[in-house]
């Protein structure tokens, strides 16, 4: 087992590529073939290969943009260890399965913290549509005794599946093993030893619907239309396209016949050589000092005709779509105040929280937390974009406290009907009005005698 954290933790943080891995990445098509971007023919990024996932998250800024700022999001929730029920229902558990918990879920593992530790985990399901996480128990004790967890690489994750999905309703029973390849060594897992997270409500044909599909398929034409124009833009830059052509000057030369003659091809390539001095870099020089008798012959076109700034932003927006992510959040320049908030409480409400809650209840199930009379859950309370809600409960729970009062003073309810009201638990000998409680008048104090002179 240590070979194998030390093997994960070598290609943990990216695609195994280059060093100590004899790989190369090759990029593929829609098809599954070897792109190869030549030519006039449309050809688009095939995103249903995890490969090319990793591949659009790495060179498609709007794509990272999008994940990581949704793990951003998700990591401003306090993760907390409450009782589920009795009494002290949502107070913090403090038995010995919640100090363990609390223990794992503050550093899940000596190179992560619970921050870094989420926001991987977020990225790994929004670019792959799910992330595998490997708790670390040793042999013969409990979950909550796990001593590390690990997210593993979705593009390194296999299986082996007994295809009986339609027969059983036994994971075990469907997944023979997980499979992690690491430097080209693998290891087994069985299907008890693996909580996968989903990102995805659609499940992966491809992977016999085991595993979800991520939610850049379908994004094909906007990620690949991005990765062409930002490439055509720095292509503009670098080279600036065919500026122009140069000529003899035939009207300088107009009574010699020499300035009709073409150029030899060693001269075309000598005068090539010669402008590649000249440029608007600051190792090149500016201007062009001939000796002889040239023309030169500009060629003028509009670049924004080639349509390269709407392509990203259409794109873009196509990516914020998928992912449920507010477009004005992604131009925060364009959001005022009101609008960046609504739309950031938004995310929050629809999307961060619903997906962060989907995940710990994996965990609690995992983790036991119902047999120990426990629950794992996220605190949002503290967001600023949330803050508002937090203070009209405050408000609405004091005007239902005012009024449970009234009643409570006109001997209308009883006490545990009170509390019960509020979502407390009963207490003993709280099945009375106000009036049945009898309470014993405090004694005045005897009067001080005066001193005697």
């Amino acid at each position: 087992m240590s070979n194998f954290i030390s093997s994960l933790f070598g290609t943990i943080a990216g695609f195994p590529v280059g060093r100590n891995t004899g790989m190369s990445f090759i990029p593929l098509d829609s098809s599954g073939k070897t792109l190869e971007i030549k030519g006039d023919q449309a050809t688009w990024l095939g995103l249903k290969s995890r490969q090319m996932q990793k591949y659009a998250y790495d060179y498609c800024y709007p794509v990272a943009s999008v994940c990581d700022r949704l793990a951003e999001y998700d990591i401003t929730g306090i993760i907390e260890v409450l009782r589920a029920e009795g009494k002290g229902k949502e107070n913090f558990a403090t038995n010995s399965w919640a100090q363990n918990i609390n223990k794992l879920f503050g550093q899940p593992n000596p190179m992560q913290s619970w921050e870094q530790f989420r926001g991987q985990q977020v990225i790994y399901k929004k670019v792959f549509g799910f992330c595998p996480v490997l708790p670390l128990v040793p042999a013969g004790m409990t979950p909550d005794n796990a001593t590390a967890m690990i997210n593993l690489p979705p593009w390194l994750f296999d299986y082996e599946s007994t295809k009986k999905f339609l027969y059983t309703s036994k994971l075990e029973e469907i997944v023979k093993e997980w499979r992690i390849t690491i430097l080209g060594k693998t290891f087994t897992l069985r299907p008890d030893q693996v909580i996968i997270l989903e990102d995805s409500f659609m499940q992966d044909e491809e992977t016999d619907f085991l595993l979800p599909q991520s939610r850049l398929v379908g994004l094909d034409m906007a990620v690949s239309n991005i990765c062409r124009a930002m490439e055509a833009n720095n292509v503009l830059l670098t080279k600036r396209g065919p500026l122009g052509f140069i000529s003899h000057d035939a009207a300088a030369v107009k009574d010699s016949v020499a300035g009709y003659i073409p150029m030899s091809k060693s001269e075309k390539d000598d005068l090539q050589t010669q402008l590649s001095n000249y440029g608007l870099s600051l190792a090149q020089y500016q201007y062009v000092i001939s000796k002889q008798a040239v023309k030169w012959n500009p060629m003028s076109y509009n670049v924004t005709e080639l349509g390269i700034d709407p392509t990203v932003v259409s794109g873009s927006k196509a990516i914020c779509h998928r992912y449920g992510f507010p477009y004005t959040l992604f131009e925060q320049q364009d959001a005022t105040y009101a609008n960046g908030l609504n739309a950031e409480k938004g995310v929050y409400q629809n999307n961060v929280i619903p997906n962060n809650n989907k995940d710990l209840n994996k965990y609690n199930k995992f983790f036991k937390a119902a047999e120990n009379n426990g629950k794992i859950v996220s605190n949002f309370n503290k967001v600023a974009a949330l803050q508002e809600d937090e203070l009209a409960r405050a408000q609405a729970a004091k005007a239902w406290n005012d009024t449970l009062l009234i009643e409570w003073d006109n001997n209308l309810i009883t006490k545990n009907q009170w509390l019960e009201a509020r979502g407390y638990e009963k207490v003993a000998d709280g099945d009375k009005y106000k009036k049945d409680y009898v309470t014993t008048p405090i004694p005045e104090p005897a009067p001080v005698p005066e001193p005697v002179i």
